[in-house]
């Protein structure tokens, strides 16, 4: 009889606030947040990197003694530590300052440019979390996210075994009991469940490295984690787990498809077969993302409801006046007008400048426009080639573009959700999307590649039969068709008033919190242990 905890653990390589390079980091501080508002017993385990992590953030209680693990013939000691995370989230740390004491997350440039030992890194995470089990108690249910969070499937397995945990009785409410250490389980392992945010990203390297991670032999086949010669995190990470989830509900679908699947699309469409492959809609942390008590902009929405209405247009557009007055200070940038004299709407853009998000096109489509009416600002980090375009773009337009590349800025996003009126994300694909979720909720009217999450949240205006239209879904995102989008929402910016107000009311009663997606979580944990 094993020890088991009926805790929930998630296991990943980023926790929002803490450290953040994209929507892994956002969901990995929400979902567990949400969770124990709910009763759940939760922790979260995440390297310890030092010199990101913000120390007032961090609270740690205890030190255990280190862990050991050979990668190849080179034995690697660790260390484990546990606190609590914004107060009264708890967390796990495995500390490994070779590996994890970095300025970056996965590598420069919102990891683009990736650390080249980053599977040896996330390997460390994999034995790190289970050592922690190890001493702590074996959890109910692991929750393992991205290529980064593949391993710890097989490490889980070799560590405790293959067959899963099954509680004696009913399993309902187990998960909320305080019923400390000694949970009466007939079984070795934790359930599994592994989460894909973003399926371009895999975790792809050469075979033979698979022998320097500590892992058994037996995972080095097409049951686990060789994929046509090569080792794939990702895939093993699915393989390996008992419930596959993506981000949208949408996604789920698409990835069964050569076309969105990577290489991946018969494996997806198998688990998808099996009933093991389900997607669930993220969501935002509402309190962190709320434009009426946000402390990073200049002026807070001064209105009451939690729904809004026409007649509350009015202090959305002074909201936005405010804000984008205060943002273009900030900047050195121009505010201006058209020929109506009426304010040009303002693009926000805060994405990662990669092919796939569409950016490279958007960047086209003002280039070839002779006079476009809008000012943008653009903020993030990603290929060389795509920040250097923006940056050239903001240096001849200089009037009606700002680029800030090479980092991100937390304070200047929440500055351009507040100040935008017009959030364009034309990505190709987009598992879930954040940014579109945080925008509405600010009041922003979104043009999107109709794709994945983005699909699932933007109401498009241009379909005659949707309710309560917030934006407009991209179907082409080439140039030309950014720019078709674009056009007609300035046509609806600049009309009479009222279809803009109820494009932007429509947006801003889209919330998209994660008390409906924790729900469904909550089942999917219950299920998968009875």
């Amino acid at each position: 009889m094993s020890e088991f905890n009926n805790e929930i653990w998630f296991v990943g390589a980023e926790m929002a606030p803490l450290v953040k390079a994209g929507g892994l980091g956002d969901v990995m501080g929400s979902l567990p947040k949400v969770l124990l508002k709910t009763g759940m017993n939760v922790r979260v385990v995440i390297p310890y990197y030092k010199n990101i992590i913000p120390k007032n953030l961090i609270d740690i209680r205890e030190v255990y003694p280190p862990g050991k693990v050979n990668f190849g013939e080179i034995p690697f000691d660790f260390g484990i530590k546990t606190g609590f995370a914004m107060g009264d989230i708890p967390v796990v740390l495995v500390e490994q300052n070779h590996f994890f004491n970095r300025e970056d997350v996965y590598g420069s440039h919102g990891g683009v440019c990736a650390y080249k030992d980053n599977l040896w890194r996330y390997a460390m995470l994999a034995h790190g979390a289970v050592y922690a089990m190890r001493i702590l108690g074996i959890p109910l249910v692991v929750h393992t996210h991205d290529w980064s969070g593949g391993l710890v499937p097989a490490v889980v397995r070799q560590t405790f075994g293959d067959e899963k945990v099954r509680l004696q009785g009913g399993t309902e409410g187990i998960l909320n009991a305080k019923l400390g250490r000694h949970v009466n389980a007939k079984g070795l392992r934790p359930a599994i469940v592994f989460t894909i945010h973003n399926l371009g990203y895999q975790g792809v390297y050469g075979i033979d490295d698979f022998y320097d991670i500590g892992l058994d032999f037996k995972y080095n086949s097409s049951s686990a984690y060789e994929h046509f010669g090569t080792f794939n995190s990702l895939k093993g990470g699915m393989k390996l787990s008992d419930v596959v989830t993506t981000v949208s509900p949408t996604y789920a679908g698409e990835i069964t498809s050569p076309g969105f699947g990577f290489g991946l699309d018969g494996e997806l469409k198998s688990l998808k077969n099996e009933g093991r492959l389900k997607g669930i809609l993220n969501g935002i942390d509402l309190d962190y993302w709320n434009p009426k008590t946000d402390r990073l902009i200049s002026s807070n929405l001064n209105l009451n409801e939690d729904t809004y209405k026409l007649k509350d247009y009015g202090e959305w557009k002074d909201f936005k006046l405010k804000n984008k007055k205060a943002l273009f200070s900030d900047i050195s940038m121009p505010m201006k007008t058209g020929d109506n004299g009426e304010v040009l709407p303002l693009i926000g853009i805060v994405s990662r400048l990669t092919e796939e998000k569409g950016i490279n096109e958007f960047l086209d489509a003002l280039f070839n426009w002779s006079d476009f009416p809008f000012q943008a600002v653009i903020l993030g980090s990603g290929k060389d080639y795509i920040e250097g375009k923006a940056n050239y773009l903001s240096k001849i337009h200089g009037d009606k573009v700002y680029a800030m590349t090479g980092s991100y800025d937390e304070a200047l996003s929440h500055k351009i959700y507040a100040a935008a009126d017009i959030f364009v994300m034309p990505s190709k694909f987009e598992p879930c999307g954040l940014s579109q979720m945080i925008a509405m909720r600010y009041g922003c009217v979104i043009a999107a590649g109709d794709t994945g999450g983005l699909h699932d949240t933007v109401s498009d205006i241009m379909d005659a039969g949707v309710k309560n239209p917030s934006g407009i879904l991209i179907k082409h995102t080439s140039p030309d068709g950014i720019a078709w989008a674009l056009n007609e929402l300035y046509n609806r910016y600049i009309g009479d008033g009222a279809e803009w107000g109820s494009l932007v009311v429509n947006s801003a009663n889209k919330h998209f919190g994660w008390e409906d997606s924790a729900k469904v979580y909550e089942s999917l944990y219950y299920g998968i242990i009875k």
